[in-house]
């Protein structure tokens, strides 16, 4: 009986070993397994944002240059696209007010005053520029009706009486600089428009063409997806 006991007594002993070996084997696969999870995750997560803010700047870029015309509308100097950024169309209305000219607005956004210039189109064929000193909006003014556009009058500097169509840009620039894709309105501060995490010895903005713009994106960290994205731009005809 005491044999017998000792033999129970040994197997219990082997079995608790193995069991306890198992257990062990058990938790270091799963955390092998949590963390080849977590890895993959992390690059999923990482190579959606790299191509979210990769569209955005292609957007930005591709929009931007094909709008205007190289020299004349926007230039490359040093790596920074510097331009007259297109932002809207105005139409002259059919009546005018006493003051200021009655236009029909419409665009990416708003005409504003504090930095945007105006392209005019005279009745003599010629285009002149002008300040936007002052706009206000009025509802009881006889205009084209066209979607989207919206009645307001302007107060320009130098009157323009004779305007038929005009068109409104703002000055700025964009460059990849500490890592992000930044614009820079006026003669303000260079603000991001991505996130960082570009790799900014890999990444450029060049001329292709006297009428394109050369841009080359590389991406800095792990991802499933190529680091690097290069594409063309062109402006108008």
């Amino acid at each position: 009986m005491r044999r017998s006991g000792l033999r129970r007594g040994g197997f219990a002993l082997t079995e608790a070993i193995v069991a306890a070996t198992l257990l062990l084997m058990m938790v270091q696969v799963s955390w092998w397994v949590a963390a080849v999870q977590s890895a993959v995750g992390t690059q999923v997560v990482t190579g959606a944002r790299i191509l979210d803010e990769t569209r955005l700047i292609h957007h930005v870029i591709t929009a931007e240059v094909g709008q205007g015309r190289g020299g004349a509308d926007w230039t490359l100097d040093n790596g920074e696209l510097h331009l007259r950024a297109f932002r809207g169309t105005a139409f002259r209305c059919h009546t005018q007010p006493a003051q200021g000219l009655a236009v029909a607005v419409s665009g990416y956004r708003a005409p504003d005053p504090a930095k945007d210039s105006v392209m005019v189109l005279s009745r003599d064929g010629v285009w002149r520029s002008a300040a936007l000193v002052r706009r206000s909006r009025r509802g009881s003014l006889e205009c084209q009706e066209l979607a989207g556009f919206q009645a307001e009058v302007w107060y320009l500097d130098p009157p323009l009486p004779d305007l038929l169509v005009a068109t409104y840009y703002e000055r700025g620039a964009y460059r990849f600089s500490n890592g992000a894709f930044r614009y820079r309105r006026g003669n303000g501060g260079w603000q991001p428009l991505t996130g960082e995490g570009i790799a900014a010895d890999s990444t450029e903005l060049v001329p292709a063409g006297p009428n394109g713009v050369s841009t080359v994106v590389t991406w800095q960290g792990p991802s499933p997806l190529p680091s690097s994205f290069r594409w063309t731009s062109r402006g108008m005809r």
